[in-house]
């Protein structure tokens, strides 16, 4: 009796150590997919941030000039240079929308900005290989700014 239970012992050893084998072959997949994901959130929230950052500078270059099409231009040219400088790359470069613009003294300038992240590197199932992320800004024309230039 005493053989029949130590032989018992060693089957039971030799199928638990199969079964952890085979327990984190299942579990290793899951683990990389829930790292890549954690990855690609913090990625755009980087990159989210750094939109907030051009956003503002946009508005504020925008609010800088006195016609709607030299305030455009200046809003988009300030939004590529400080994607630039904190190293965004936007795929197909930024895209600066304008929502509100009255360049009056006291008036307001709200923009959006949006940039298309690529996500090709992380291959990750169920996520596209590029995301669209955007922030938006307002900024106050200076109330004392004489009329004339």
């Amino acid at each position: 009796m005493k053989r029949e239970t130590s032989q018992h012992r060693r089957i039971a050893l030799i199928s638990a150590r199969g079964s952890s084998v085979v327990g984190l072959t299942l579990l290793a997949p899951i683990m990389a997919m829930s790292l890549l994901f954690v990855v690609a959130a913090g990625r755009i929230g980087v990159v989210e941030s750094k939109l907030i950052a051009a956003a503002h500078s946009a508005a504020r270059a925008a609010t800088q000039h006195r016609s709607s099409s030299a305030a455009e231009t200046a809003a988009t040219t300030a939004a590529t240079a400080s994607l630039n400088q904190l190293g965004v790359g936007c795929h197909g470069g930024p895209r600066v929308r304008i929502e509100e613009l009255n360049l009056q003294p006291g008036g307001s300038v709200k923009l959006e900005v949006s940039c298309v992240v690529r996500l090709t590197d992380l291959a990750l199932p169920g996520l596209s290989n590029k995301l669209r992320v955007s922030a938006s800004a307002r900024s106050v024309v200076d109330q004392f700014r004489s009329e004339s230039p």
